[in-house]
């Protein structure tokens, strides 16, 4: 095209590409493929960060990291400031918003298999970036100094106490330092300003080089259910930078529709007295872990050792994923353990969230946190047991061999382990009968018919063993022994 046919605003972008150099950075042209709102969560997720930046330079104009000034400050300019009470809130949901996209962001990391080779190293840094977004969130709910914000930083700092003493007394003094009130608010105001932000930038600077170095992950759409032009390459600039600003501002303005429509409420002061009077909670992001320390199995320092082990233990799995899961398959139908684990990933965050807001500050009964846990995971898996077995076979999708949930029948191939699942079974049948009995006869019914439903299913996985067992029993060596061997001659 002529340099007369062209429209004012296509030379007004290539003469503003000319002076700035947009075209020239190490920005690649992206495939039209990624023109889709999934594929720039991340890209989205780091335009409300660097709005974070923006509303807390703003905020930290009129605060002061002081046990004695920040609640006044705080609650003076949400109701003094021109414009304070928005920006408290667009700071408060920003940082929301904020862990939302990363979390959905990861979720499609981990269902699409983003972190395959060569994209390993991608994945361990964004699942770094995501640690330093969770503690962003932490340390800035601290800063207000509110009642629910001194309990949550009393209550956290204690569980350090549960750690062993070489690493609990360390760790907690690199942390809080001297550990009073007045050094908690400076360090955590320390670590929310400067040097998380800081951490979550370098390693978007580390991310960025390499996503430019391997582009982005082709989708796991089969190529002839695409577009003919999907993998049609579309300049940096200012194709890309004006679709993903698109989402920016359609994403900000819903965000501050939200912040006007249901503005912050500051709770009251902290103070002992008023600590005494309220159930403190964490925020949503965290009372999936807060639910678990409820659960009575979990009460004591070992059962809080527990609870913090096995969350360590998960996290490390999730953070070397790349290297445990070595498969090169990455569409969902064909890896059916990722599949079904990430979905009962997905239901027992959200049943541990919601269950811990419809009982606040309550000790939860262990029987009744297996059913409630263990009812959706059983669910899911035998609906996806169900559709990987049957609808991919008659659809011609052959499935791996070893299925996640095929347990049952790994357990009762081998004789002494299924004794021992099976008498483990029985027991805890009988416990919890005697548990059920026990609640209905103090009156309380919905524990006991809670108590009932799950003796049930323990009853029924201790029926199926023994069914399995004894079927595997029948089973005719596929070994072929010699004559010798089988007695002959």
């Amino acid at each position: 095209m002529s340099e007369e046919q062209k429209s004012p605003i296509a030379r007004f972008v290539e003469w503003i590409d000319s002076r700035f150099g947009f075209s020239d950075t190490i920005l690649r042209p992206g495939p039209k493929y990624t023109f889709t709102p999934t594929y720039w969560l991340g890209g989205l997720a780091f335009l409300v960060f660097m709005l974070q930046g923006v509303t807390g330079a703003i905020i930290l104009l009129f605060y002061i990291p002081s046990t004695d000034a920040a609640y006044e400050l705080t609650s003076k300019m949400i109701s003094s400031v021109p414009f304070g009470a928005l920006l408290q809130t667009v700071h408060l949901y920003g940082g929301y918003a904020m862990i939302i996209l990363a979390l959905i962001h990861f979720l499609r990391c981990y269902f699409e298999g983003v972190y395959k080779k060569p994209r390993e190293l991608m994945w361990m840094v964004g699942m770094l970036m995501g640690l330093c977004t969770l503690f962003m969130g932490f340390t800035g709910y601290i800063l207000p100094w509110s009642v629910i914000s001194g309990c949550a930083a009393h209550i956290s700092l204690g569980i350090l106490d549960y750690l062993p003493p070489q690493i609990g007394g360390p760790l907690k003094t690199f942390i809080v330092g001297i550990g009073t009130d007045e050094e908690i608010l400076r360090r955590f105001c320390a670590y929310h300003v400067v040097i998380l932000p800081a951490a979550v930038f370098l390693l978007f600077l580390i991310k960025l080089h390499m996503f430019e170095v391997h582009g982005p992950a082709e989708p796991v759409t089969p190529k002839h259910h695409l577009p003919d032009d999907a993998f049609e390459r579309r300049p940096w600039f200012p194709d890309v930078l004006v679709y993903l600003l698109m989402q920016g501002f359609v994403f900000i303005a819903v965000l501050l529709l939200v912040s006007a429509l249901f503005p912050l409420v500051l709770p009251p002061k902290f103070s002992m007295e008023a600590a005494a009077s309220v159930h403190p909670e964490p925020e949503w992001y965290f009372m999936w872990m807060y639910t678990l320390l409820r659960i009575n199995i979990f009460s004591g320092t070992y059962g809080t050792l527990a609870v913090i082990c096995t969350v360590g233990l998960i996290g490390l799995i999730i953070f070397f994923l790349p290297f445990v899961d070595r498969s090169e398959a990455r569409h969902p139908l064909e890896r059916p353990t990722a599949t079904t684990l990430g979905l009962i990933g997905i239901a027992e965050f959200i049943v541990l969230i919601v269950w811990g807001y419809l009982t606040p500050g309550e000790n939860l009964p262990t029987e009744q946190a297996v059913l409630v846990l263990g009812l959706p995971a059983l669910i899911i898996a035998l609906i996806c047991k169900y559709y990987f077995n049957s609808i991919l076979v008659e659809r011609g999708i052959r499935t791996p061999k070893k299925f996640a949930f095929e347990f049952l029948s790994a357990v009762a191939r081998r004789r002494y382990l299924s004794v021992v699942a099976f008498s483990l079974l029985v027991s805890m049948t009988s416990c919890t009968a005697a548990g059920a009995v026990s609640d209905a006869a103090c009156g309380n019914m919905l524990s006991a018919a809670m108590g009932t439903v799950f003796t049930g299913l323990l009853f029924f996985l201790a029926f199926a063993l023994m069914y399995l067992t004894d079927r595997t029993a029948n089973v005719p060596m596929k070994r072929k022994f010699g004559p010798l061997e089988m007695g002959g001659e």
